[in-house]
């Protein structure tokens, strides 16, 4: 029984010092609660997709891009870009065609279908974010706002 309060303690301690008051884990809660909220908004609305699908349709929201271009951006390799690409194209939300000044490269857009949904999410998102960041004053927001982009400016860096 001793052992096993012992453990409890060394678990307890470990977590406190080293786990709960990481800078890593408490924005990984940030994370967590802000697409706990965007998923839930999400299923409300119907929406199936997987979170790594997400990324590709915001980006080819704003513009068509190559495979490799699609992997730069998301920090992902090409076949893992690849499978996503597939997946959505399966649910016709996006198409892909050979570039016509280089055939070697596939160039990835959305169709008519997958702009409205990337519509549809991006608001969902937006409210999601609102629901998230009600607890925060005005101000808190703001102040937060300007932390986190000025420690992502800071860690881009690297």
């Amino acid at each position: 029984m001793e052992k096993v309060n012992r453990d409890k303690e060394n678990f307890s301690n470990f977590w406190k010092e080293e786990i709960s008051d990481s800078f890593f884990f408490q924005i990984h809660r940030i994370k967590r609660a802000i697409f706990r909220r965007t998923n839930a908004l999400m299923t409300e609305a119907g929406i199936t997709l997987q979170l790594e699908q997400l990324p590709l349709l915001m980006i080819l929201h704003h513009k068509s891009l190559s495979q490799r271009e699609l992997s730069d951006k998301t920090m992902r390799d090409k076949s893992s870009i690849l499978r996503s690409i597939n997946a959505l194209e399966k649910k016709s939300l996006v198409e892909v065609v050979k570039d016509k000044t280089d055939k070697r490269k596939n160039v990835v857009s959305l169709t008519n279908e997958g702009i409205d949904l990337s519509k549809n999410i991006r608001s969902l998102m937006k409210k999601a974010e609102e629901e998230v960041m009600s607890v925060f004053t005005p101000e808190e927001r703001i102040e937060a706002l300007d932390a986190v982009k000025s420690y992502a400016d800071k860690l881009e860096t690297l």
